[in-house]
């Protein structure tokens, strides 16, 4: 998703696309210098673009409503996928998932958003990774950013049993959706002595 996409580049520190001209313009009439006024055709769009955008808002804040209310329909279902993944047999494997090893792994590999930033030392640690939840930060609005809670079972690698790592954003033009990451908080790793990977 475009949003992911974006939020790997903000933590690249590539640059954003450069602004609208209208953005421009505006950036230019708070720093003080002024910018020359719209002419009455510019001036009718702008209106008609800023009720455009009070009914987009709308449509969001009822997608946002659907959003949660399925969330709290599929959390049962997540329950019962981590019961069954975490359920192992007194020979079976000494992972994070023992029914089927390497779920978490295989799945971060196999999702666009991950597959080319899990590098191989991180392999060994994720075989630990019993689940992964995804919340919004705020349930009413999910343009201010997700928490993600990643939960190991215990392992040789570091004593946290969970990490979080969350991501706070804004909309930063809304004539074309975009979002800037505005700060991003994660836990500390607590390594074990001598298993630090990174």
């Amino acid at each position: 998703p475009p949003v992911v996409k974006q939020l790997k580049e903000a933590e690249k520190g590539t640059e954003a696309p450069e602004d609208p001209p209208v953005v421009k313009q505006l950036k230019e009439a708070e720093k003080g210098t002024e910018a020359p006024e719209d002419p009455p055709v510019v001036k009718q769009l702008k209106e008609v673009d800023d009720k455009y955008l009070e009914l987009e808002k709308e449509y969001q804040k009822e997608i946002q409503k659907l959003a949660v209310k399925y969330t709290e329909l599929q959390q049962p279902l997540l329950e019962e996928r981590k019961k069954v993944l975490v359920a192992s047999e007194d020979d079976g494997p000494k992972t994070g998932t023992p029914a089927l090893s390497g779920f978490w792994l295989k799945a971060m590999q196999n999702h666009p958003a991950f597959e080319d930033i899990i590098q191989e030392w991180d392999e060994p640690v994720l075989e630990y990774l019993q689940d992964i939840e995804k919340s919004n930060v705020d349930d009413n609005d999910g343009d201010a950013g997700f928490k993600l809670v990643f939960r190991f079972a215990a392992n040789p690698y570091f004593t946290n049993t969970e990490l979080k790592k969350e991501y706070k954003t804004e909309m930063s033009n809304p004539y074309c959706g975009d979002m800037d990451v505005k700060e991003i908080k994660c836990d500390t790793i607590e390594w074990q002595t001598g298993k630090d990977v990174t």
